[in-house]
């Protein structure tokens, strides 16, 4: 019994670091897709502003 709930641990501590290693690539993916947004709204205002 013992070897069963070792075997669980290490399958749950596999599966949480998993879960950390997704939410830390969706972070850099969410941050870059803000950047690029930032990015386009900012060359849309000097285009804007250079029309005027």
């Amino acid at each position: 019994m013992l070897f069963l709930t070792d075997v669980d641990h290490v399958s749950f501590e596999k599966a949480n670091e998993t879960r950390q290693n997704n939410l830390q690539s969706a972070t850099v993916s969410l941050q870059v897709v803000i950047g690029l947004c930032k990015r386009k709204e900012t060359a849309a205002l000097k285009i804007k502003a250079a029309a005027s």
